[in-house]
């Protein structure tokens, strides 16, 4: 078969991830429309979470990034961190949550940090992208993750 037929049946390898790429730039437009977006990408923690007594017992690092939501504005904003969302807080509240929760499931403290964003950042809508680094049972590969994305209601 021919590179172009490949092409045009979309199953060669560089169709396959063309497609993938438009979709996502697709997908994040359609979200990206009314807000400017303050992304701040792998926030660490250790934290005690986990189904398992030993996960719960041991910890394990977590990896986190988050996206916050603001208005768009018609005027330029002063260069002033009161007109926005400060990253070191949220990093911070992000790392301490981390810290002191006890979930069993990475889906319920991904729930519980996009609630707490919401809420603290004033932001009318957030995505948490949570990941368990290193889970500690025995034969388990791979890294899990869960994303969510919530808005004020």
């Amino acid at each position: 078969m021919s590179p172009r037929s490949l092409r045009k049946n979309g199953r060669g390898a560089k169709a396959r991830l063309n497609a993938r790429a438009t979709t996502r730039t697709h997908s994040r437009a359609a979200h990206a429309q009314p807000y400017d977006w303050l992304r701040l990408d792998g926030i660490q923690a250790y934290g005690h979470l986990g189904v398992t007594a030993k996960e719960r017992e041991l910890g394990q690092r977590v990896d986190v990034d988050v996206e916050l939501a603001y208005a768009q504005t018609a005027r330029r904003k002063p260069d002033s961190l009161a007109e926005y969302i400060d990253y070191e807080e949220v990093g911070r509240m992000v790392r301490s949550q981390i810290e002191m929760s006890r979930c069993k499931l990475i889906e319920t403290l991904a729930e519980e940090l996009a609630l707490s964003l919401l809420e603290e950042f004033d932001t009318p809508q957030v995505r948490v992208r949570l990941r368990k680094l290193h889970v500690p049972v025995s034969g388990f590969s791979g890294v899990p993750e869960i994303e969510i994305e919530r808005s004020r209601t």
